[in-house]
């Protein structure tokens, strides 16, 4: 994560926990550019439910026994959309 910060010359927050979700929430979507958040899997349903996002299509209720995967929200008009992005790094990854 620090090389990919280094390359985007923008700094790397470390200072939210696991059960603080809204908060970082907040933090996230007040940036001036797309946040990419690097999370604990057990936190991430709340972390989705924090940004409003838990209704839209094809959000599954938890995090998915798969370590290989970026779930991609985007805002639009006050909508979200979701992605979910497999990246198919380990062999027997589906």
């Amino acid at each position: 994560m620090a090389a990919l910060a280094t390359a985007l010359r923008t700094p790397v927050r470390a200072d939210f926990a696991l059960g603080a979700e809204p908060a970082l929430v907040h933090v996230a979507l007040a940036a001036p550019m797309p946040a990419l958040v690097c999370w604990e899997h057990t936190g991430i349903p709340r972390l989705v439910r924090a940004l409003g996002a838990h209704e839209v299509l094809g959000v599954p209720a938890a995090w998915p026994d798969r370590y290989d995967l970026v779930w991609q929200f985007t805002r639009s008009r006050g909508r979200w959309s979701f992605r979910e992005l497999p990246q198919h790094l380990l062999p027997g990854d589906a």
